[in-house]
């Protein structure tokens, strides 16, 4: 996403997309050249920097204080970390 304003709009056209349009193919033939691995510890090591990237994000999200204010704090962290980030760590959950 691109949040912006642009005097000249042709930038988006003659820059950004053509940009972006080689990202996506870089990204798409990185994929088809990798093969899974099965090894549980490349597993294990996956799941750990998710969760790790979902506590991080969480904690410095910085549309939570936009919610807060719409829907409230406890409704918002909820939705912070039982759905957007939902491998983050509560530290305000109640067990």
């Amino acid at each position: 996403m691109v949040f912006s304003r642009f005097e000249d709009q042709s930038i988006i056209y003659d820059e950004l997309y053509p940009a972006f349009q080689r990202y996506l193919t870089t990204h798409v033939d990185l994929i088809k050249r990798n093969k899974p691995s099965e090894s549980l510890g490349d597993m294990r090591f996956v799941l750990e920097r998710h969760a790790a990237y979902d506590t991080y994000s969480a904690e410095r999200d910085p549309a939570l204080g936009l919610l807060s204010a719409m829907f409230g704090r406890d409704w918002s962290e909820g939705f912070m970390h039982d759905f957007l980030f939902d491998m983050s760590d509560n530290e305000n959950e109640v067990c």
